[in-house]
């Protein structure tokens, strides 16, 4: 059977993955459009793109997505190229909290000739309300909402660190299983492990990914929010030349701590999990 304490890094991969990509959304949405108080509309804007980018389909046929180079283009927020070709363009809304507006702007039609996407809840609260269909994305709003406050440093509620950690135990141990049930559907085969000692192995993998991306994901949100707290507190934001070296790196500040807090948690509980039952 497989040494427990070989599978430390493999418990925590699901968890460092999704803060690392998290963290590289709001990093890109704050080069954006800044310290804007709508991040969570750029947010999902970089999510449809990588999302289109990385669709295999979409790369087998050459289609790409870009965002506008515009932070407030008012027809389309990013454009799909095929070569050098506009194959298409669409507008994106996460407006689940002021549908009205969005509804009113559909139906005069502002975006006649440009398709558009929502959150899932935006799609959800104008489905029937406008002539143009809006299409579900499949991002949730409250995904955008979380990596915007995580990136801007706002402290989360009780309920939203409840959230990101049932979301991140959850992440945790499905990607922990899987990794080791790959592994050890090659042990079996090979003889290395008998039925009972894989099913073992897996069920410690997903139990201590949970564990720990439930923990990371926690201390992450927690940790770039009093990062955000104590850089409003001291001033020091204020101070700085806007565009700055200096102001870049207090701005991008609470989203490196708190992808770091995660990452150090993570690894931590995964060490006491060994420790404790390894």
């Amino acid at each position: 059977m497989m040494s427990k304490n070989t599978m430390s890094d493999k418990g925590n991969v699901g968890n460092i993955a999704k803060s690392g990509y998290e963290l590289k959304v709001g990093i890109e949405a704050l080069n954006r459009a800044g310290r804007s108080k709508n991040l969570h509309g750029n947010v999902l804007e970089v999510m449809f793109k990588d999302g289109y980018n990385a669709n295999p389909g979409n790369i087998i046929n050459g289609r790409t997505c870009q965002l506008t180079k515009s932070t407030t283009a008012q027809m389309k927020d990013v454009i799909m190229m095929k070569g050098n070709k506009v194959c298409g363009h669409a507008q994106l809304k996460d407006t689940a909290r002021s549908i009205s507006k969005t509804v009113k702007q559909i139906n005069s039609g502002h975006y006649g000739k440009t398709r558009v996407y929502g959150t899932t809840e935006t799609a959800a609260k104008i489905a029937g309300k406008t002539k143009q269909a809006v299409h579900d994305t499949g991002i949730s709003s409250t995904t955008t909402k979380r990596i915007a406050n995580k990136t801007l440093g706002k402290m989360p509620t009780a309920g939203a660190v409840s959230t990101v950690a049932k979301a991140g135990g959850v992440t945790g141990a499905a990607v922990s299983a899987g990794i080791e049930t790959i592994c050890s559907i090659g042990a079996v085969i090979t003889g290395e492990k008998d039925i009972v000692d894989a099913a073992c192995d897996i069920t410690y993998a997903g139990a201590k990914g949970g564990a720990a991306g439930y923990a990371g994901a926690a201390a992450g949100a927690v940790a770039a929010g009093a990062a955000g707290t104590a850089i409003t507190a001291s001033g020091i934001g204020a101070g700085l030349a806007a565009g700055g070296v200096a102001a870049t790196s207090v701005a991008f500040a609470p989203a490196v701590i708190g992808f770091g807090a995660a990452c150090a948690v993570g690894s931590l509980v995964c060490d006491l999990f060994d420790s404790i039952f390894g």
